[in-house]
Parts: structure tokens; C-alpha cells; sequence
């Protein structure tokens, strides 16, 4: 018949061991919670900022995005931009960047589908898993001529949108910075042309080149249009 002590001995490695079980079985649900919402780090914002807005964090233009990384009413409020001020130009730099580190934090850098990649020094996998970093959002139907919109990111819009914005971003690269003139292509936005043309004054000073031609605004450009780069 087993001893006492020897039967003791048996039983405290197996406490032991059912004890490691117990806490590694109730710390990995809380890994995998944290898993999906890692968002990337080192996002250079104030590159977003110049693409986005010619680094213009107060800026205004009427057209429906505000400041520097160019946000629409809707997302500035759905990420709690309100608790700063009631538009994003009217917030500082820093406010601006702590509500774009919450869309990050959600959505990924594909909020920002062209001057998202300039900032980006480490991809999520939300950007990799969507290939061409295009929103996510309801399906609509999507209107008969181009609208290509190139200032921040929304609350929502639709898949067509989605696929018209970075449809051939990734195909070309835009004009080189030495051209004097660029024929708009489809995927193709102002500050990502302004962006590689190296345009004197950014997205607002390639659309006071054309103004002319922009009627309906720097955030409407259509495929076959010739744009002035450089006087």
C-alpha cells in the first residue's frame, strides 16, 4: 500500500499542473479579443496632412472636409471628434490626430485610400486583406459619371465608390514631377496628383490652375480631363 508521503508528492505536481492549464485556458480568449483590433503604429500624419490637405490643419474650403487629414462631419462625430470641437478644422493638430488614431483603430489606414499609404511606416492587415485599401461600406448604386473625391475619410459611401477611388491608383503612378501637364486617369484624386507632380501649393494650388475647368469643385475630377500642373 502506497505511503502517505509518497501519495502527497504525486498530488502536487498535478495541482500544479492543472493550475497552469486553468490560467493559460482563461488568458487566451484574452488574447484573441485584443487580436483583431491591433491597429498599425508609427503612422506619419503629418505626411497624410501634406497630401491630404497641403498641411493645412485648420483648413476650410466648403467643400465638406475640415482640416488637416480632411474629415467629414459624419466620422469626425462617429469617432468623437465632438468632444474637441464641432468640426475638425476647429480643433488643433493634436485633437485631429488622436480621432484619426480611432479610425485606425477601426478601419485601418484604407480610410485614407491614396494618402494613407504616403503616412503608413507599418500596414494592418484591415489594408492588406482589402489589397487596394478602398472603404468599406453599404452597398449603393453607384451614379453614371465618375465622382472621384480626394480629401479624408467618411462614415460611409458606397462599394462602387469604394472601387472607383482606387481603381488604378495601384496600376500607375501619376504624373512625374517634372510634367507640365497630366491627363486624369480613373482612380486618380487631386492631392494624389498635386502629390507627385510636386505641384507649388499642393491639392488647392493644382485646383486654382484649373480652376476653370473644376467647376464642380477640387473634389470632382473626371477620367480624360487635362490638368495645368506647373505655369
Amino acid at each position: 500500500m502506497p505511503s502517505t508521503r509518497a501519495k502527497r508528492s504525486v498530488e502536487a505536481p498535478l495541482f500544479v499542473l492543472f493550475l497552469l492549464l486553468g490560467i493559460v485556458g482563461l488568458a487566451a480568449p484574452s488574447v484573441a479579443a485584443v487580436g483583431p483590433h491591433f491597429a498599425p503604429t508609427g503612422t506619419d500624419w503629418q505626411r497624410v496632412a501634406a497630401c491630404e490637405s497641403s498641411g493645412r490643419w485648420h483648413t476650410n474650403t466648403g467643400n465638406g472636409y475640415h482640416g488637416g487629414l480632411q474629415f467629414d462631419n459624419r466620422t469626425w462625430r462617429a469617432y468623437g471628434g465632438q468632444s474637441y470641437a464641432p468640426r475638425a478644422d476647429l480643433a488643433s493638430q493634436s485633437q485631429q490626430i488622436a480621432v484619426a488614431e480611432r479610425v485606425v483603430q477601426d478601419r485601418g489606414l484604407s480610410a485614407w485610400p491614396v494618402c494613407g499609404r504616403l503616412g503608413a511606416t507599418n500596414h494592418s492587415s484591415r489594408d492588406t486583406a482589402s489589397g487596394s485599401g478602398a472603404r468599406q461600406a453599404p452597398s449603393v448604386n453607384a451614379p453614371a459619371r465618375q465622382h472621384e473625391q480626394s480629401y479624408g475619410p467618411t462614415a460611409g459611401g458606397s462599394s462602387s465608390e469604394s472601387a472607383r477611388r482606387t481603381s488604378g491608383t495601384s496600376a500607375h503612378h501619376g504624373p512625374s514631377p517634372t510634367a507640365r501637364t497630366y491627363v486624369v486617369r480613373s482612380g486618380d484624386c487631386l492631392s494624389a496628383i498635386a502629390h507627385s507632380a510636386h505641384v507649388h501649393g499642393g491639392t488647392q494650388g493644382l485646383y486654382e490652375l484649373n480652376k476653370q475647368q473644376l467647376d464642380e469643385g477640387p473634389d470632382h475630377i473626371y477620367p480624360g480631363q487635362r490638368l495645368t500642373l506647373r505655369t
